[in-house]
């Protein structure tokens, strides 16, 4: 009987000694492995000895190749060119009669009262193309050409009239040595239709109505030119920085002869350059 009293009594110690060491490891507190393990992306900061491989990736790579690229998207700057002719004479500036439409017939130039030139070619030298459409756009209203004068690697001409029509389209070669041209016939369509032209680059154009006096329009084939707004002036921008060549050309209108102005402009990274470039004889 006392010997098994002993073996209960010695049963009941291990049975004890058991249950403490399943709560002790029950507890909460942490085992070696789990301190050791590397905190998520939203715990705290990775401990020194983590494993490299596992730490969150660094992006100071992708942000230094951004950078740069943004730097070099920067590096260049921005050109405002105004073209005046102070003191326009007054023949320049008189209508020259009516259209066959009865119309009054565009002056060779209409000044602001700054003097400033609209409807000039602007030639900048390295200028971008300026706009995502290569072709200048010409529409025929009322026996008269709008805009008389355009830029683009081609033409395409818009009818405005409820009728079809007849013009001229002239190849006068280089901007510095313009030529008669051969006349090539373009037939219009009445309103609503366009007809578009090839132009060869590089060369200047003259558009005519089918008139015994006709209405005359220009079109530049350069990819580097602009025409000046209301105000007489034109902002290109995304130029390299260093110095530009410009041209300001007024074609010949009206019964009055073209005139040129010529300058040059020095581009900085970031900034604004603004010229005044003035008509000549």
């Amino acid at each position: 009987m006392v010997a098994r009293r002993a073996a209960f009594a010695a049963a009941l110690v291990l049975a004890l000694a058991l249950g403490l060491a399943s709560t002790i490891a029950c507890s909460g507190k942490p085992h070696t492995e789990e301190a050791a393990r590397v905190p998520a992306a939203g715990d705290a900061a990775a401990p020194a000895d983590a494993v490299a491989g596992d730490a969150p990736a660094s992006d100071a790579p992708r942000r230094a190749v951004a950078a740069a690229g943004d730097a070099g998207a920067r590096a260049t700057g921005d050109l405002q060119v105004r073209v005046e002719w102070p003191d326009v004479p007054v023949a320049a500036r008189r209508s020259p009669g009516r259209t066959p439409c009865g119309t009054p017939r565009a002056p060779s130039v209409m000044p602001t009262t700054t003097w400033g030139i609209p409807d000039a070619l602007v030639v900048v030298d390295g200028a971008p193309p300026p706009g995502a459409s290569p072709a200048a756009q010409v529409t025929l209203a009322d026996c008269a050409l709008t805009p008389r004068i355009a830029a683009g690697a081609s033409l395409a001409i818009t009818s405005a009239v409820d009728r079809p029509a007849r013009l001229v389209l002239r190849k006068r070669g280089p901007l510095d040595h313009l030529v008669a041209g051969e006349p090539l016939p373009v037939l219009l369509p009445i309103a609503g239709h366009t007809v578009t032209a090839a132009l060869d680059p590089g060369a200047i154009y003259s558009l005519e109505t089918d008139a015994p006096e006709p209405e005359l329009g220009f079109i530049a084939a350069l990819p580097d030119a602009r025409v000046t707004d209301a105000t007489g002036h034109v902002l290109v921008r995304d130029l390299a920085p260093g110095a530009h060549a410009i041209t300001a050309w007024l074609p010949p209108r009206a019964g009055q002869p073209a005139r040129t102005g010529r300058g040059t402009a020095t581009v900085n990274v970031g900034e604004l350059t603004e010229v005044t470039i003035r008509l000549a004889p």
